[in-house]
C-alpha cells in the first residue's frame, strides 16, 4: 500500500488590507456603534427621565378633561384655562423629551457634552443637573438674555 500523502493545508488567506477584519455582505451588514466614552452616568440618567416623562404624559393622557356640559361663562373660562394648562404642559414635555433624545443621540455620535453655541466642553456639574443640557452656562444665559 502506498503511503498517504500528507493531507494538504488549504487555509484561505486574507489579503493583509484585510486581515484580522471582517467583510460584510449585504445580508450581514452589522452597524457597530461605538459610545461615547464616560457617559454612561449620563446615558442611564437620560434613560430614567425619559421614561419618567413618558409616563407623566400617559398619566395624564388617561386623566384628560372629559368634555363636560359648562353651566356659565365663568365655568366654561374654568375649563379652558385648565385645558390650555394641559396644552402648555404638554408641550414642554414634548420639548424637554426631544432634549432627551437629542442628547441620547449625540452619546451614539460621540459629540455629547459639547456646548452648540462655542464647542466648548460642557461643565460636569451643568451635565449632572441638566443631562440634556445643549449649551454651556455662558451661552445659555447669552440665548435667554433679550437683545437690549
Amino acid at each position: 500500500m502506498p503511503k498517504s500523502q500528507p493531507k494538504s493545508k488549504t487555509k484561505k488567506t486574507e489579503p493583509k488590507a484585510n486581515k484580522g477584519k471582517t467583510t460584510a455582505t449585504k445580508a450581514s451588514v452589522k452597524k457597530v456603534i461605538k459610545k461615547q466614552a464616560g457617559t454612561a452616568f449620563y446615558e442611564k440618567k437620560l434613560v430614567e427621565l425619559r421614561k419618567d416623562l413618558m409616563d407623566l404624559v400617559h398619566s395624564k393622557q388617561e386623566l384628560d378633561l372629559p368634555d363636560q356640559e359648562v353651566g356659565d361663562e365663568a365655568d366654561a373660562a374654568a375649563q379652558s384655562a385648565e385645558r390650555e394648562l394641559l396644552f402648555e404642559l404638554s408641550d414642554n414635555e414634548r420639548q424637554q423629551l426631544d432634549s432627551i433624545e437629542a442628547a441620547l443621540r449625540k452619546i451614539e455620535t460621540s459629540s455629547y457634552g459639547h456646548c452648540e453655541g462655542c464647542s466648548k466642553i460642557i461643565p460636569s456639574p451643568r451635565l449632572k443637573a441638566v443631562p440634556h443640557a445643549r449649551y454651556c452656562v455662558q451661552c445659555q444665559a447669552r440665548f435667554e438674555t433679550p437683545a437690549r
